[in-house]
């Protein structure tokens, strides 16, 4: 809408005059400053936006009115063109405007869809019963319901990481599931992954630990994920995926307890034995280990209590919100010179960055000889083969 529109008022129909400043009001934000009445941010946005889409309502209601009136009056018979020329500039600016405010509540809309009040935390409430891997956590225990709780307390007062935790579980949780199936192991054990990196598969930690399960390189070796200068498949989520699982399977075996396994996952099992050993006791919630270690199976319990039913939490997502499923095809490639990931990629159709993403177990831009792991994008393997073969002879 232009400002002549406005210039032009005394032209138009009473009707539309009222209306108009309204819409202009809302169009151009003259709104007055709401610095001196401050309120929890979530509330006001929430108020706000209601409020303003109520009010943008009725102004379309009166504005699609001026526009009725407008129409009627173009389509009368009469004799003054120049009065049809302005009352028609009038309603091509009417009409501008039902559309701009059309497009802005359609914002609002989304806006107060995604928009909740959350209740306060003291709100929520552990549930009475808490298991992991099947076992029981024994919360009618005060001193383990005091642990629990101030994790779950803890937790739900970061919404924005919990939030990112569901984005990135419809990502990485499919492959952990599936192999948990196949193993015969736990589903619960997914949820190690959400206290050790929340999903992250650059993570690394301040002690060195690396990847989604986080592992040191001396236990990366042991299981099979190797590590040089061009090279460190902790990195590589599949490769670290079957070490995690062997692993925890490994750990259960010993201590015949999930929490023990876990804790030990966590401090090493060379350190649980030992506090076994010396305290005399194999129940994770009364053996005196490092803090951390102490926290660790609460952490995970709470990231499985929350991600079991987030809605109750008030967390809610809509599908397309969800980060996309890691889809690659992974091929095991032997070279004797090295390969650019540049020219895999250019062969492949796809950006150098899209290939090196998809392979953060890769440190070179490079392939040095030897035997290799290479995820690429979906269906693309047989043009990758293609390419490969073509590099070999020197082609």
């Amino acid at each position: 809408m232009s400002w002549d529109f406005v210039k032009r008022r005394p032209t138009m129909p009473m009707k539309s005059l009222r209306i108009v400043p309204l819409a202009l009001f809302f169009l151009f934000g003259c709104a007055t400053d709401r610095s001196a009445n401050r309120v929890p941010e979530k509330t006001f946005v929430q108020a706000e936006s209601s409020e303003r889409y109520d009010s943008l309502l009725q102004q379309i209601r009166g504005l699609e009115q001026s526009v009725s009136t407008l129409r009627s009056e173009i389509a009368a018979p009469k004799k003054d063109e120049k009065k049809d020329d302005v009352l028609a500039r009038q309603l091509r600016d009417l009409e501008q405007s039902v559309s701009l405010l059309r497009s802005e509540i359609g914002i609002l809309d989304d806006r107060l869809r995604k928009v909740r009040s959350r209740p306060p935390l003291d709100a929520y409430k552990l549930p009475r019963e808490v298991s992991l891997c099947g076992e029981k956590i024994p919360v009618e225990d005060r001193n383990v319901w005091e642990n629990l709780d101030r994790e779950f307390l803890l937790t739900l007062s970061n919404e924005a990481q919990i939030l990112l935790w569901r984005k990135r579980a419809k990502r990485y949780f499919p492959h952990i599931e599936k192999r948990l199936r196949e193993m015969g192991l736990p589903d619960d054990l997914k949820y190690v992954t959400i206290t050790e990196s929340a999903l992250r598969p650059e993570a690394v930690s301040s002690s060195g630990a690396g990847g989604i399960w986080q592992f040191i390189p001396s236990t990366g070796e042991r299981y099979g994920m190797k590590k040089d200068r061009a090279l460190d498949e902790r990195f590589d989520f599949f490769k670290a995926t079957e070490g995690a699982l062997a692993y925890l399977k490994s750990l259960y075996d010993e201590f015949k307890s999930w929490t023990l396994a876990m804790a030990a996952y966590n401090a090493g099992e060379n350190r649980v034995r030992r506090e076994i050993e010396l305290q005399e006791t194999r129940d994770y919630f009364h053996l005196d280990l490092p803090a951390e270690t102490e926290r660790y199976v609460y952490k995970i319990a709470i990231a499985k209590v929350i991600l079991s039913d987030p809605e109750r939490y008030g967390m809610h997502l809509e599908e397309k919100e969800f980060y996309d499923p890691l889809q690659v095809e992974r091929v095991e490639v032997e070279v004797t010179r090295p390969l650019s990931l540049v020219e895999v990629a250019r062969a492949l159709d796809y950006y150098y960055k899209e290939i090196k993403e998809m392979n953060p177990h890769l440190s070179n831009s490079s392939l040095l000889p030897g035997i290799h792991f290479l995820n690429l994008p979906p269906g693309t393997t047989e043009k990758f083969w293609a390419f490969f073969r073509n590099w070999k002879e020197g082609k």
